[in-house]
């Protein structure tokens, strides 16, 4: 049997990927028989598939409640760098980033905090609720064929259908449950009983909030072909009542896009791995102000982020 071509594995990647965005607790078994590799097989091209960064997560993020909310915080200080060391420490931070454009800093955090009391603030851009988070599938196509579908889609008649009110029902986790979250949050897939005995829950209650969790979180599975690593990663803060416009146009892209619900704003996170890509993205940001899908935008680039335990 001759060597597989990179082409080939990478589309063998992307069913894999594509079996764990719909149930993200499939196992190794259930994505075999589905995509017909064997088990051997599915479980050599995952751990690869981790291992270089191909896929993240799926990992789990909370919706706001009316008893639970959530921060985002877009500012700038003269010392980005050392305010990033610090943040890893910082209390209530669930997330934090050093960036490079329209702001240096951005951090989530699950508490109103006055950052402007920490050495070297310079100024907020952006302090907002955090609404719906969104991880689409992206689709198993080339950047140029996404950027010309996402042009066709420009030509269109433009109407705005979707609530922007995503507020979860009543929190009413107790221990175990918070437990189970800080346990799975960065990823779903962890065997199940040895986590359960290191945290001390029992499986039945495991089971129940797994069942419940899409009522209270948003679980984001992420899928980057050539490596998370290997991309830029572009962060726009779109002004715009049109968010489900939005979405549509930057969802069929082959990595995967990362929005978040700011107010009347829209947070998104688009990762490319050349200049030529780069630029049709800001010919199309730029393309989307003119049709007045948005009413302008400020744009940073990610450099270094820190997911808190």
């Amino acid at each position: 049997m001759g060597k597989i071509t990179r082409r080939t594995k990478r589309k063998h990647y992307f069913k894999i990927f594509e079996q764990i965005f719909e149930n993200p607790i499939i196992s190794i078994t259930g994505i075999s028989e589905n995509i017909r590799l064997t088990r051997n097989t599915v479980a050599k091209y995952l751990a690869e598939m981790y291992e270089k960064n191909v896929l993240i997560g799926p990992q789990i993020t909370m919706k706001s409640a009316p008893n639970y909310r959530e921060y985002v915080y877009l500012m700038n200080f003269s010392d980005p760098f050392t305010v990033f060391e610090r943040l890893k420490r910082f209390p209530h931070v669930l997330y934090h980033a050093m960036t490079f454009g329209d702001w240096n800093t951005m951090v989530v955090a699950n508490k109103l905090l006055d950052f402007s009391q920490l050495v070297s603030f310079q100024n907020m851009v952006n302090q907002s609720s955090k609404g719906g988070s969104y991880t689409p599938k992206p689709e198993y196509t080339t950047w140029s064929e996404s950027l010309k579908r996402a042009y066709s889609f420009l030509e269109g008649t433009f109407v705005q259908t979707e609530s922007r009110d995503r507020r979860a029902p009543l929190l009413d986790w107790g221990e175990d449950e918070w437990k189970l979250f800080c346990a799975f949050k960065s990823n779903m897939r962890k065997k199940v009983a040895p986590v359960l005995r290191k945290i001390k829950v029992r499986y039945d209650i495991y089971r129940k909030w797994v069942e419940n969790l899409e009522a209270h979180c948003t679980i984001n599975t992420e899928f980057y072909p050539e490596g998370y690593h290997n991309y830029t990663t572009y962060c726009f803060l779109l002004h715009t009542e049109n968010e489900i416009l939005v979405k549509s146009l930057v969802a069929s892209f082959p990595t995967t896009t990362c929005s978040m619900v700011l107010n009347s704003q829209l947070l998104v996170f688009v990762s490319v791995n050349t200049p030529q890509m780069a630029k049709g993205l800001f010919c199309l940001i730029y393309d989307m102000k003119t049709k007045k899908i948005i009413r302008g935008f400020n744009q940073s680039v990610a450099l270094l982020h820190y997911q808190h335990e």
